[in-house]
């Protein structure tokens, strides 16, 4: 329904990297994240199955619920400390059991262009999982579907996926390396500002 939805709507669309994607085995994706289009957009252009991983305030929507319950999405707990940590274990055991996740680490999106800083979920998982990380940068949707906006705008978009970065190990320090380089290569790809950054660093 994806691939359909883009071949009707006449979105020009570019893809690149997919031969990057481990052939085999397990990984985890993580995105850019820049409007409501993305995961339709990543459902259209990956060839394998992932599943979605998203925060479980999204439960409280009927139509969000219903939609990413039936793409397989996992839900995690962002603010209760505990759950949030059991909610870690349970997708590093299905990381490791060979199931492949998508994360947007930013974990949400505005309607200004900018990278927000990245949480430590999807990294922190990899880590303990001993399994890549692929970077993945969309370009376009931010145009095309504004926050607050329900119609789409003609632009050109765009999916790149990176290279898989390996953890150097499973502890926290391992996953913040992989983090920050995990970051760093959608930032130079995404053509948008560090929102990591404070006002004049």
């Amino acid at each position: 329904m994806a691939r359909l939805f883009l071949r009707v709507a006449r979105l020009p669309l570019v893809v690149r990297g997919l031969e990057n994607l481990p052939a085999a085995g397990s990984c985890i994706v993580a995105a850019n994240h820049a409007s409501y289009a993305d995961s339709m957009l990543l459902l259209a252009t990956l060839p394998r199955h992932f599943s979605f991983v998203a925060k479980s305030e999204l439960l409280t929507s009927f139509i969000a619920r219903l939609y990413l319950r039936r793409l397989g999405t996992e839900f995690v707990e962002r603010y209760d400390l505990q759950r949030g940590a059991q909610d870690a274990a349970r997708l590093a055991r299905a990381a490791r059991a060979g199931r492949s996740l998508i994360f947007y680490p930013e974990g949400t999106f505005m309607r200004e262009a900018g990278l927000l800083p990245f949480r430590m979920g999807a990294f922190a998982i990899a880590a303990q999982a001993g399994v890549p990380v692929v970077p993945v940068v969309i370009r376009g949707t931010r145009s095309m579907l504004r926050d607050g906006s329900w119609f789409p705008r003609r632009v050109p978009l765009s999916v790149v996926v990176g290279r898989p970065i390996m953890p150097d190990g499973g502890e926290w320090a391992a996953a913040v390396r992989l983090r920050d380089a995990a970051r760093a290569e959608i930032l130079r790809g995404c053509g948008e500002p560090d929102r990591d950054k404070a006002p004049g660093d």
